[in-house]
């Protein structure tokens, strides 16, 4: 993700420009930075690799189709996530169920793709954060950048995306004591 010509990460902004001026290979830059991402939010709902990653697709090519209507470039990260959660929705309405009860017994957790039970909690909660700390824990711990790439990345000052990558951890951190209460 780093350029050739200057070594440093380019931000979502930049590269967004880049592709509304005609440079594909930087459309390509941003889905190697939220393919993960984008994946794990579809396959939180869907439980399907295989659809999740249908779906992801369908969601970067729906962004790509629509980058003329995104209005802050430096947001690009929130608008696609809102057009994975839509083309998610859409393939839920079209998709039949087709597993029996048999299936279910066959099924395991951590079998076959499947998150873990412990895996599937987290990413439940991840998807409970607001959209800004959602990308954050994304790029960090999903895609594994460091806080000054993530602060690139995002266009932010990285005091910035320190304190709210906290903040996501304490709300986390939250959550994870409630639920293990119930």
């Amino acid at each position: 993700m780093r350029t050739e010509d200057s070594g440093r990460l380019q931000s979502d902004a930049e590269l967004v420009e880049r592709v509304q001026h005609g440079d594909r290979d930087a459309y390509a830059l941003l889905v190697r930075r939220y393919e993960r991402l984008v994946r794990a939010a579809v396959r939180n709902v869907v439980r399907d690799r295989h659809v999740a990653e249908d779906i992801a697709q369908e969601s970067f090519l729906a962004a790509y189709e629509s980058l003329a209507s995104l209005h802050q470039s430096a947001k690009f990260g929130p608008w696609l996530l809102a057009i994975a959660r839509h083309q998610t929705a859409r393939a839920r309405r079209r998709i039949v169920p087709q597993t029996s009860l048999a299936d279910l017994d066959v099924a395991q957790p951590g079998t076959n793709g499947k998150l873990t039970d412990a895996s599937q909690q987290i990413l439940e909660l991840v998807e409970r954060l607001p959209d800004h700390e959602r990308i954050l824990i994304g790029l960090r711990y999903f895609d594994g950048h460091s806080v000054q790439d993530v602060a690139n990345i995002t266009g932010r000052p990285v005091g910035t995306v320190t304190k709210q990558l906290s903040r996501a951890h304490r709300r986390l951190e939250q959550w994870l004591k409630q639920e293990v209460r119930r």
